[in-house]
């Protein structure tokens, strides 16, 4: 999207991207033909004002020429003379008047539109190709939404921003604030283009982002919470906590550290429920779709009838309305200081930890004077380097809510290499005994090992259901329901199952679990998939590998200092 540079009457520059509507404007005495980027209009005006900082445009341009001064900039930025031309505005008073009461009547029959756009816009900020998506579903013209986000630019509820600006000597993209960007020649200038939040659309320095600035929600608001569950004593104690992080002015961060499978989630709808009523916007969090989808009905059941927008990458209904938003962290990009209180879901997992752009989105997210509460079961080094500092509040849950302790992995070494080339006697016996216990769920650091294991398993148990299936399986989350509905007898999955997803009676076996792709963090979330219901509130783990790595170690100890904690504070029978 591009605009038209204007001079106008008190003095200002200003700028349009509707020519047509410059030409009615009395204000513009003239404007500049070749239309720019935004970042390029802004570049402008930032040299004017280094220019003459006291004021270049004061008392009708008596300082100096300002159309010479502009073009003078814009052809050291690489533009021809030729290609910049000005065109002096004299519309008529009588030309603008008419137009001014054809918009009226424009606005009057589009008024469900525009109240649907504005619904739909508040707190994000949305590319060109977001908007024409808007524009799709609310089954309006391109060229309507981007006068309806002129207008609200215009009313102060919203500004353009380029979506990568030139920051110093280098680049920043404007969505997720990362500034190795790639660099390349335009046709009048240089360009760049970011390629950390291209997944959700380009974003490019020729290119424009709408940032609406209201809040999501215009003041406190009617909310049924009616929990379908009774808190434990550790989740009352944790759930306690975190209203007291919520509601304190001090504190800004707060880490909620749970045992796998301790319901941290529902730990923060009453502070959520207490925050939507006092008119705060309230974002729920994670990385992946997958612990999105399992949240989703949680929400729903809890908060009835409340407007909560769900979105992910898959999201079949891209734009939603409510003050409650459950999104995944690539999603939290498309809004601006939008939220009170975040509370962020896995903060250690991919592809949110150690990215710098879903990071400095997400804070970005957050309104001034916000609250982010991280929750994890697995906290990242950084996290427990803060809570040591002292910038960081820790909350801890221990227990799971049926008070029974954390399943402990015991080790298996293997005498001979873990690949899907047959199963040995052992191994067969082996899994035979869990599947007694429960659903098998078999974790694999490879791809290119599902396949394989699944046959393999088959051969070995011809009456079993068996099937697999990892992060771009076409069918991946129509078999994770078959897995939630306990149609299979074993299942084989890489790490995209280590998180988020409650699988009743499950037995988890891992193989070769020293392999580097099994961090403790992974090892101890794939165990903790493991007696996490009331009604089967034990399981076994094991892992499978030649040798035992400090990783696994980790892990062990860890899920051990969890359940050692529990005991100590009587939250745990066992």
């Amino acid at each position: 999207m591009h605009f038209f540079l204007t001079l106008n009457k008190d003095g200002s520059v200003g700028f349009s991207p509707f020519q047509e509507r410059i030409n009615q404007d009395s204000k513009v005495t003239s404007y500049l033909c070749a239309p720019l980027s935004y970042a390029t209009i802004q570049a402008i005006q930032e040299q004017l004002q280094q220019r003459d900082p006291f004021g270049f445009w004061d008392k009708g341009f008596s300082r100096k020429d300002p159309k010479h001064q502009i073009l003078k900039i814009l052809k050291g930025f690489g533009w021809n003379a030729s290609d910049l031309t000005w065109k002096e505005n004299s519309p008529s008073l009588e030309f603008g008047q008419d137009s001014l009461e054809d918009e009226d009547q424009a606005h009057e029959k589009d008024k469900e539109v525009e109240k649907a756009f504005n619904r739909l816009t508040m707190g994000r900020q949305l590319s060109m190709g977001d908007l024409r998506r808007l524009a799709r579903q609310l089954k309006s013209q391109d060229e309507d939404i981007k006068k309806l986000a002129q207008f609200n630019v215009e009313q102060g509820s919203a500004t353009w921003v380029p979506a990568v600006k030139p920051v110093g000597n280098g680049w920043q993209c404007q969505r997720c604030g990362e500034r190795e960007v790639e660099e390349w020649p335009s046709q009048y200038e240089m360009a760049a283009t970011c390629r950390s939040c291209e997944s959700i659309g380009p974003s490019t320095s020729l290119g424009v982002l709408y940032r609406d600035v209201r809040s999501l929600l215009e003041g406190p608001s009617e909310v049924i919470f009616q929990p379908h569950w009774e808190l434990t004593e550790a989740q009352r104690i944790a759930s306690e906590q975190v209203f007291e992080f919520i509601k304190d002015p001090c504190q800004e961060t707060a880490l909620l550290w749970a045992a796998c499978g301790a319901g941290k989630t529902e730990v923060c709808f009453p502070s959520a429920a207490w925050a939507l009523k006092e008119g705060k916007s309230v974002l729920f969090a994670a990385p992946r779709q997958d612990v999105i989808n399992d949240v989703a009905p949680r929400l729903q059941r809890d908060f009835p009838d409340y407007p909560l927008q769900v979105l992910t990458g898959t999201s079949s209904v891209k734009f939603q309305g409510g003050g409650m938003v459950l999104a995944t962290t690539h999603q939290v990009l498309r809004f601006w200081r939008a939220f009170d209180v975040i509370f962020m879901d896995e903060m250690d997992a991919f592809p949110y930890q150690g990215s710098r752009a879903l990071e400095w989105g997400l804070k970005h997210a957050l309104r001034q004077g916000g609250k982010i509460l991280y929750l994890t079961a697995t906290p990242s080094s950084e996290g427990l380097k803060a809570v040591k500092q002292g910038k960081m509040q820790l909350i801890r849950l221990p227990a799971r809510h049926h008070r029974t302790s954390l399943p402990v992995p015991m080790w298996e070494k293997s005498r001979h290499t873990i690949a899907p080339n047959g199963c040995t006697g052992a191994w067969v016996s082996q899994i035979k005994s869990l599947r007694i216990q429960g659903p098998v769920l078999m974790f694999v650091p490879k791809i290119s090992w599902i396949d394989p294991w699944i046959k393999c398993i088959q051969r070995c148990f011809p009456s079993w259901c068996v099937d697999g299936s990892y992060s771009a399986d076409p069918e991946r989350s129509s078999k994770i329901e078959r897995l939630r509905q306990g149609e299979f007898d074993l299942f084989v999955s890489t790490t995209i199952l280590e998180r988020g997803v409650t699988l009743p009676g499950i037995q988890v076996v891992v193989l070769e679990a020293d392999h580097p792709v099994f961090d403790e963090r992974a090892l101890v979330q794939m165990a903790g998939r493991v007696g996490r219901t009331r009604e089967c509130p034990a399981g076994s783990v094991l892992f499978l590998s030649a040798r035992m790595t400090p990783a696994m170690r980790t892990a062990v100890r860890w899920i051990e200092e969890q359940n050692r904690l529990a005991m100590e504070l009587g939250l745990i029978d066992a």
